[in-house]
């Protein structure tokens, strides 16, 4: 018995499906319509952040005191001066102990909130809901109710610790006591929204990868830091870039309980250049101050991204 002979043509070595026509492939008139899309955001990203970083380099060169009055052009003695002011240097250190107690404290409240909202029960449900609740108060309404709250003469917190023998003093008018007063009323007003990107990060975690570190004797807090921890890795380092950045430049928390006080306890670098501008009236020196800033935070970002960023981080 002979084989069938096949009625299909040989295909040589060189010889490839072919491809059909525009499949994968990018045409000029898709590219001219993505940049055309993009172009809006693009020039609005210029205008609100390109044109006052220019604007803000432009006047820390000259010699202007009130914003918007005629000045000179003195090259970098504005820097020199800034640099030379021990008020910037300790405004610089104090920002350094806000962003990293607040990153402490911020972590540990959403880690533990948002483990709890995954618990099964009515409780965890509803404070799904609630649980936002002083993130959506306002900066103001925040700063007042502290204020009342940690009151020395009328304070309800003040007399629950004085009703146990503690005195906690005046926690918006003691020294070092006040930074930390001021870093827990921040924290507690925006942890909630930490806490919601990890549960919603938690809520990605494969089940069966969990239970498949209990069934290999894993207890919770291993499984957890071996196996939950890793997945969540690109989430909390978006996070932890984001947050911190934007925890550095928080001026309103600080501005509307202490105004930078007692004694300049709380004044971080944001304070410090808000004061420069409006209340000293040397906006040159303002300006040189943020430009500075903004060198500072580029070099924490790129230091962040270099050493914590994961591996699978695209």
């Amino acid at each position: 018995m002979t084989a069938p002979v096949s009625t299909r043509p040989a295909r040589t070595a060189n010889s490839r499906p072919r491809r059909s026509a525009g499949v994968g492939r990018t045409t000029t008139s898709t590219k001219v319509l993505g940049y055309v899309l993009v172009a809006p955001i693009v020039l609005i990203m210029a205008f609100v952040i390109a044109f006052p970083l220019v604007n803000a380099v432009v006047t820390s060169l000259q010699d202007q005191r009130v914003i918007g009055s005629p000045a000179d052009f003195v090259g970098f003695d504005t820097y020199s001066k800034v640099l030379g002011d021990d008020k910037f240097w300790a405004a610089l250190g104090r920002s350094g102990i806000w962003l990293i107690v607040n990153m402490i404290v911020q972590t540990i409240l959403a880690f533990a909130t948002a483990l709890l909202l995954q618990r099964s029960g009515w409780w965890s449900k509803s404070a799904r809901t609630w649980v936002v609740l002083p993130w959506v108060v306002p900066t103001v309404a925040v700063a007042v109710i502290w204020q009342w709250l940690l009151n020395s003469n009328y304070g309800i917190i003040h007399k629950i610790f004085a009703a146990v023998g503690i005195d906690i003093g005046a926690p918006f008018a003691d020294g070092p006591l006040t930074l930390i007063t001021v870093i827990l009323v921040n924290s507690w007003h925006w942890f909630p929204l930490s806490a919601v990107v990890i549960y919603g990060a938690l809520a990605t975690v494969p089940h069966e990868v969990i239970e498949a570190a209990k069934m290999d004797g894993a207890n919770a807090w291993r499984t957890f830091w071996s196996v939950t921890f890793p997945l969540l890795q690109p989430v909390l380092f978006a996070l932890g870039l984001v947050g911190s950045l934007w925890s550095f430049n928080v001026l309103d928390t600080i501005y509307l309980t202490t105004k930078g006080g007692p004694a300049g306890a709380t004044t971080t670098m944001p304070v410090y250049i808000y004061d420069t501008a409006f209340s000293a009236f040397r906006s040159s020196e303002a300006a040189a101050a943020s430009v500075l800033t903004v060198i500072v935070l580029a070099i924490a970002g790129l230091l962040f991204v270099r050493f914590a960023k994961p591996k699978d981080f695209a």
